[in-house]
């Protein structure tokens, strides 16, 4: 019986053995597998965040550059507007110098008449009442005396009714309102030159 026993303990022994051995290959592998899906999580989580890190980056980047073009055409817009403040300002100052005025508004006067197609085609010359005696004197030499009639919206210039009933309004301020769009595009560009601007 010792003999069947020894041989028992044996096989119980080989057997404990293989199972033993079957449960740590099978353990190995089981964290083997755990450490391949851990690294494989930790790679995707450094993935998934480089790529969050990488479009956080780009939206503080194009928020930064919308705010910097903002701020410049918000610069452009306020010199813009001060250039056209200052334009005007000069040409309320030419209207109080008789000297340098005077030439201005007569040519101004001669400008309208020839767009009416001539003196003849001329019903009224409308000044502001600033402007009256001034183009009295300049409607006489135009042969267009006891034409002039005043209204204080005309400003800087003048304005012609033909005898058609088409009127024509050549003045300092209008020709600044017509030609600002333009005038302000020249002046952004000219702020927005390469050679105009800081370095950074």
């Amino acid at each position: 019986m010792a003999n069947l026993a020894a041989l028992l303990e044996k096989e119980a022994g080989a057997e404990i053995e293989s199972i033993l051995s079957e449960a740590q290959q099978r353990a190995s592998e089981i964290v083997a597998k755990a450490e391949d899906d851990a690294k494989t999580v930790t790679a995707q989580r450094e993935r998934t965040s480089q790529s969050q890190s990488e479009a956080a980056r780009v939206r503080a980047a194009s928020s930064a550059q919308l705010e910097a073009s903002s701020m410049k055409l918000r610069a452009q817009h306020t010199v813009v507007e001060g250039v056209f403040e200052a334009a005007e300002t000069e040409l309320r100052t030419l209207q109080k110098d008789d000297k340098r005025y005077t030439p201005v508004f007569s040519a101004l006067l001669d400008e309208a008449v020839d767009a009416l197609g001539g003196k003849a085609e001329v019903a009224k010359v409308i000044v502001n009442p600033a402007d009256e005696k001034r183009a009295k004197e300049a409607a006489k030499q135009h042969g267009l005396e006891g034409k002039v009639e005043i209204d204080a919206a005309v400003e800087g210039g003048v304005k012609l009714k033909a005898r058609s009933n088409v009127t024509l309004e050549n003045s300092l301020f209008d020709r600044l309102r017509s030609a600002r769009e333009e005038l302000a595009s020249e002046v952004s560009k000219l702020l927005g030159a390469p050679s105009t601007q800081p370095e950074a």
